[in-house]
């Protein structure tokens, strides 16, 4: 696994900043790699994000290896490999529009207004970068979130609410 999916204890603080970067930009298209098993698509998981704006701007939201963590870098997303488990059963990845899948095309063309850090911890222990949360100069949400091991994206919704984990959105770490 590249260290670029490698979680440290430094690199929240960068992340973020890399997330921050939208600020003021103006969303082009909004992409994801969707999985496939057997050629199913599977919902469980959004994948990836690929941001795109401006003269060829992009910036990249993924989950880290541990399971918890999100990251983000101005580099095109990587499109995992397609593979076999066994003859005729296969894994593969679809770079896809994502808000075309929502229903939310409304978004494309929007301006974005904020981009906040979403930070847990579970009983006052060292919080974590779980996901981002991104406003449009349209009052709607999105929130990029790891949930153990699958990225979801929710619009216009808050993060679910577990006994025992605190959620935080903040501009710095």
């Amino acid at each position: 696994m590249s260290s670029r999916h490698s979680p440290s204890p430094t690199r929240a603080v960068l992340d973020l900043q890399n997330a921050r970067s939208l600020l003021g930009k103006r969303l082009s298209v909004l992409l994801h790699d969707q999985y496939y098993f057997n050629d199913e698509k599977n919902l469980g998981d959004i994948g990836s994000l690929e941001w795109r704006f401006g003269e060829g701007e992009v910036l990249s939201m993924y989950l880290l290896s541990d399971g918890e963590r999100v990251g983000a870098d101005l580099l095109p997303s990587d499109t995992p490999a397609s593979f076999e488990i066994e003859p005729n059963v296969t894994c593969s990845w679809k770079r896809e529009n994502l808000l075309a899948g929502l229903s939310a095309t409304h978004l494309e063309n929007t301006k974005i207004c904020a981009v906040e850090g979403v930070l847990d911890s579970f009983n006052g222990q060292e919080p974590w970068l779980a996901g981002f949360r991104v406003t449009f100069e349209t009052g709607d949400l999105l929130i990029y979130l790891n949930q153990g091991d699958d990225a979801v994206v929710l619009i216009n919704a808050l993060p679910p609410v577990s006994i025992g984990l605190e959620t935080r959105f903040v501009t710095s770490i």
